[in-house]
């Protein structure tokens, strides 16, 4: 019986032990992910802190508050906020977590609710009616032995109105998985839901967003490679109460490390489409991108120098809050320069590789079933004898000499139905010549320079002979015809779609 009651007295004194540690490892946790972030990138005059950390043996109370401070917190409104905006949360210290979701099984379990009621009055009223007395932001996180972390943020639903327009969102909620102890991968599903925002003049709204994105590593750094799926359900603008552009998307893309280069892609699928916005006769469009051969250290350069450009621009808009900016504006609009030359020199010098980079484009729309147009590109870049050019150089060629540093061909195929009745005369001039081809109910052309040689429809040209070709385009100017087709061309609502 002793034997049993000193086992009883060691594991209960082990696993007080292990709650007392684990407690110590979750406030160091806590505290290290709060001093990494950031809410203006590149500035310090801004942060989030841990006001208060009151540890106990199986639990603690944190205090995370939005501060001003430096110049920053010269500002009179600034200074109202700062330790106004805060995040309230109850951290259960593991190995063993009871939580609201029930038992977890970690190194601690959080939970986190956006407090505003520090805030004046009259915007703490403000916020109240909002979010109907609810707290506007709440979330959760998980930190596991293994180093992972698992967080969800949930914003409250809204239903506001007002003579001034209305606000309803159902769901907003961001879900982030970090697997391992490493930064990256981080994997990051949406939900948005039941979003309307409008006015007298007009609205936006969203029936549904979901998906994911996810950032699979940071080269140097600074450059993301992403995976994004996205897909949203009837996305709607209006003017009045008159809906102007409805459409359900798809969205997808991705990059990819090749070690020296990398690439990508990115897919845009536009289904269900309806409005008078909507410029030609479709109900289903599709756009996507490839490109391939770009310099990894070059795009991780320019992705640096724009983010530095960022941080300036950031620097002079806070400057302008405190009103200690002019004295360094000077300064900034001189460094923004050199970092603009830099981009340059590196885009071209660097980015690309002569005959690897390419870039190829695809647009297709589509009309109850069948394809009304059909846009293909492709482009390939050599160099000049093979070699990238100082910046300097680049911008003293000639238009010929730039020709010869790019591979191209851009094919057109349309329907006749999207061709104007006024310019059905003007295509059938330019078929005679050459330019573009009919087949049945269809008009198409094909243009490919490779190294300066002209290809149109299969046949060489010279530049000379496609620009007297291409004249034929611009008609007899001033004629009531080709207003009208001008006209036909240039405006949005021209097209109604059934």
């Amino acid at each position: 019986m002793k034997k049993v009651v000193a086992l009883i007295v060691v594991l209960v004194v082990a696993w007080l032990g292990a709650t007392f540690y684990v407690g110590m490892r979750a406030e160091t946790l806590v505290r290290d992910e709060v001093a990494g972030l950031e809410v203006i990138p590149g500035q310090s005059d801004i942060v989030f802190d841990v006001l208060r950390y009151d540890r106990g043996l199986f639990r603690s109370e944190a205090v995370t508050c939005l501060i001003a401070q430096g110049e920053l917190a010269s500002n009179p409104n600034m200074a109202m906020l700062s330790g106004q905006i805060c995040s309230l949360s109850t951290i259960h210290h593991g190995p063993f977590a009871w939580t609201d979701e029930g038992l977890f099984v970690g190194i601690a379990a959080s939970e986190e609710v956006l407090d505003l009621s520090e805030l004046p009055p009259e915007m703490a009223a403000m916020v109240n009616e909002i979010f109907q007395g609810k707290p506007p932001v709440t979330g959760y996180s998980r930190y596991g032995f293994d180093g992972s972390l698992t967080m969800k943020v949930a914003v409250s639903p809204v239903n506001l109105e007002a003579p001034m327009g209305k606000v309803v969102l159902e769901e907003l909620q961001l879900d982030v998985l970090r697997p391992t102890a490493d930064t990256y991968p981080v994997n990051t599903y949406l939900s948005l839901q039941g979003l309307d925002v409008s006015s007298p003049k007009m609205g936006f709204a969203v029936d549904s967003l979901t998906g994911a994105v996810d950032i699979v590593a940071m080269l140097g750094g600074e450059l993301p490679l992403a995976d994004i799926n996205l897909a949203g359900k009837q996305l709607r603008w209006s003017q009045g109460e008159q809906p102007m552009l409805a459409f359900d998307l798809t969205l997808q893309g991705n990059s990819k490390d090749h070690g020296d280069t990398l690439s990508g892609d990115s897919r845009l699928w536009l289904e269900n489409i309806s409005g008078p916005m909507v410029p030609l006769p479709m109900d289903s469009a599709y756009l996507g991108m490839d490109y391939a051969g770009l310099d990894r250290q070059a795009l991780v350069k320019v992705h640096a120098l724009n983010r530095e450009m960022d941080e300036i621009q950031t620097r002079a808009l806070m400057g302008a809050l405190t009103g200690n900016g002019e004295q360094d504006m000077e300064q900034q609009m001189a460094r923004i320069q050199t970092l603009l030359a830099e981009m340059t020199q590196v885009a071209a010098e660097q980015l690309l590789h002569p005959g690897d980079s390419e870039l190829s484009l695809q647009m297709l729309v589509d009309h109850q079933g069948e394809r009304q147009l059909t846009v293909d590109s492709k482009a390939r870049y050599l160099g000049l004898d093979g070699n990238n050019l100082p910046a300097d150089e680049l911008m003293a060629l000639s238009e010929a000499q730039i020709q010869q540093m790019l591979d191209v061909q851009v094919r057109v195929d349309m329907h006749e139905s999207l061709v104007p009745a006024s310019y059905v005369a003007r295509l059938t001039a330019l078929a005679e010549q050459g330019v573009v081809e009919r087949q049945g109910e269809r008009w198409s052309s094909v243009i490919s320079a490779n190294g300066g040689a002209l290809s149109l429809n299969g046949q060489l040209v010279s530049a000379e002979e496609l620009q007297e070709r291409m004249k034929a385009v611009s008609g007899p100017a001033g004629t009531p015809e080709a207003a009208e087709a001008e006209t036909a061309l240039d405006d949005p609502l021209a097209y109604q779609v059934d």
